[in-house]
């Protein structure tokens, strides 16, 4: 296996065939085929009744008004009232069939995307800006949704009422309807010139677009530390720079369009010319009636602007399908991890953890593990130490399967963990990290994300297990208190003792802790420990430390350099040593 395969393809800048994305999008339509059916009919009443107008109004001229029988006056206006009523109904229908069917299909592809991002595994969203994943989510839903919403309905009735209208004109006079055809070719030639650059300027605009709400998240989220290294100007005059490049290619785009539709204007008026010329002869000469020539220059202008407007619409098409390439690469991109079909599932889980020979890289030209081997048995607690880069950090996320070892096995109990259910597995372990997350919710609501059905009783017991409880209870609102965003309300003791109440309550077998307390001062630090003492009792235990408080307790200390165990055993006998271990707690070797 080689090193791409354990990772997510990211998006990539050139992007998938419009038709086989125009394709994809059409997919979503499918559970929607009767809502799609009554949208293709109505219209079709719609053209249909909007063609009858203009034919009523031949009937008036030449035969209502040159008889003066009123009578058939009265039934052409009945019939033209009737007509327009039938039209305003069904245009009411098609708007809300349109309403219904754009928010149904945006509501899927939307939520196939985040179902998409579920999926995928850690190393995906550690490529991707999570700007760029919002960009997706959002915009690109929004572009897409305009298909749905507009431009496909449209496209249909304009394609029937096309082809309604120049039948009707090809039976009022066949060379009176040719004079459509260089119009349209001129149109064909020089418009879509104008309509491929506003594309070029729209996909340059929607790439600016996804910079410009990556750079606004990045702000947002590090609002602390621009104010806090006095960086507001800097900020602000990047906002600026990516503002001003956005508004600069957008209006770009904008200008061509104008263009593109000033030249479908000019022609549209330019085959007026002629049909008027030709038409009044025509008239003269007794070939055309004064309510054929009235009707077929009724039906031109509206015939020639639906035409060119297909075109216009096909070209405009492609910038939403180019937004529409970043959500089809999202959606079709391959996970890295993959769950059997038919996977393991453990009755009672021990905890026994086993590598062989396991080998990883990031990138080919980096191996991070090379035949890492070692036997974790139930209960033990084992830290990892070792300088910066060594690979403690890949360790965890491989018994969280996080990433896929490249060589070796790593099992579970002895089972392998490519074997197991992913919920099993995940249910199985708790992580404590060091910059732990929590959501501006209650306290109460962040304790029990480790355990849904917990009760409250259940979730009191956590925390005073976590040494939490106490300075939960001197809260104005105790456990009902709201921790902001991402716990900033909260100091970074609260936080991780939060996170462990949180690992009391899923109650895990194995519990992985990634620098759990390198961010805490001595007082947190030493309230943090006593939780997590209490939480690793029993439970196979890896830890991530470069503190000498959690090193001492540990029942075995492995010693990694350059992703291979140097030196094993307890803190005397590695400290005996006299190797990497004595030299790192002497601060000989950077963390």
């Amino acid at each position: 296996m080689s090193t791409a395969q354990i990772q997510e393809k990211p998006l990539k800048q050139e992007y998938p065939h419009p038709f086989k994305v125009y394709l994809w999008v059409l997919s979503f339509i499918k559970p929607y085929y009767g809502i799609t059916i009554l949208l293709i009919l109505m219209g079709v009443t719609i053209s249909g009744c909007e063609l009858m107008i203009p034919k009523i109004i031949q009937y008036f001229i030449d035969i209502a008004y040159p008889t003066g029988n009123h009578q058939i006056f009265i039934n052409l206006f009945m019939m033209l009232l009737l007509v327009i009523v039938i039209v305003i109904l069904s245009t009411m229908a098609q708007n809300l069939l349109q309403r219904i069917l754009s928010e149904k299909t945006a509501r899927d592809l939307r939520l196939a995307a985040f179902r998409k991002t579920r999926d995928l595994g850690i190393p995906y969203f550690e490529s991707m800006p999570p700007g760029q994943i919002l960009s997706l989510l959002n915009n690109e839903v929004s572009a897409l949704q305009e298909i749905y919403k507009t431009y496909m309905p449209i496209s249909i009735q304009f394609g029937i009422y096309s082809v309604l209208s120049i039948s009707i004109m090809l039976s009022i006079n066949v060379k009176l309807t040719l004079i459509m055809i260089p119009v349209f070719v001129l149109y064909y030639l020089v418009g879509p010139y104008f309509a491929r650059r506003a594309v070029l300027y729209g996909k340059q605009a929607a790439d600016y677009s996804i910079e410009l709400n990556k750079q606004i998240y990045d702000s947002v989220s590090a609002l602390q530390e621009i104010r806090a290294n006095g960086s507001q100007d800097w900020d602000m005059e990047r906002h600026q720079n990516s503002v001003q490049s956005y508004l600069k290619v957008y209006l770009k785009t904008h200008l061509f369009s104008f263009l593109r539709g000033s030249v479908r204007r000019f022609c549209n008026n330019l085959g007026a010319i002629g049909i008027f010329a030709y038409g009044s002869v025509l008239a003269k000469t007794g070939e055309l009636t004064v309510g054929e020539f009235v009707v077929f220059v009724l039906i031109y202008f509206y015939t020639i602007f639906v035409l060119t407007k297909i075109v216009s619409l096909a070209t405009e098409q492609r910038q939403l399908l180019f937004q529409g390439g970043k959500l089809y690469t999202l959606l079709n991109s391959e996970s890295a991890i993959i769950e059997k079909k038919d996977p393991t599932l453990l009755r009672n889980i021990r905890g026994d953890l086993s590598f062989k020979q396991v080998q990883f890289a990031y990138s080919k030209d980096k191996p991070i593990l090379k035949n890492f081997t070692i036997d974790i048995r139930a209960g033990e607690k084992v830290i990892l130490v070792g300088s910066s880069g060594c690979g403690k950090s890949t360790i965890v996320k491989l018994v969280a399967r996080f990433y896929e070892p490249l060589s070796g096995s790593l099992t579970l109990d002895g089972v392998p963990i490519k074997d197991l259910s992913l919920k099993q597995l995940r249910e199985t372990i708790g992580c404590v990290f060091q910059e732990t997350y929590l959501f501006g919710k209650s306290i109460r609501d962040n304790i029990a994300f480790g355990n849904p059905h917990a009760s409250d009783e259940d979730i009191v017991e956590a925390a005073k297990a976590a040494y939490a409880h106490k300075f939960i209870m001197e809260l104005e609102n105790g456990y009902n208190t709201l921790v902001g965003e991402r716990g900033i309300k909260l100091s970074g003791g609260q936080r991780q003792r939060i996170a462990i109440a949180r690992m009391f309550v899923k109650s895990p077998s194995i519990i992985l802790l990634d620098e759990a307390t390198s961010a805490l001062d001595n007082i947190s630090e030493r309230d943090v420990q006593e939780a997590l003492n209490q939480l690793m009792k029993g439970r196979t235990t890896v830890i991530i430390s470069h503190r000498l408080t959690a090193i001492r307790n540990a029942d075995r200390i492995v010693v990694l350099d350059e992703g291979e165990i140097r030196e094993s055993g307890t803190y005397e006998q590695v400290i005996g040593m006299r190797g990497k271990f004595h030299q790192l707690v002497n601060g000989k070797v950077l963390k």
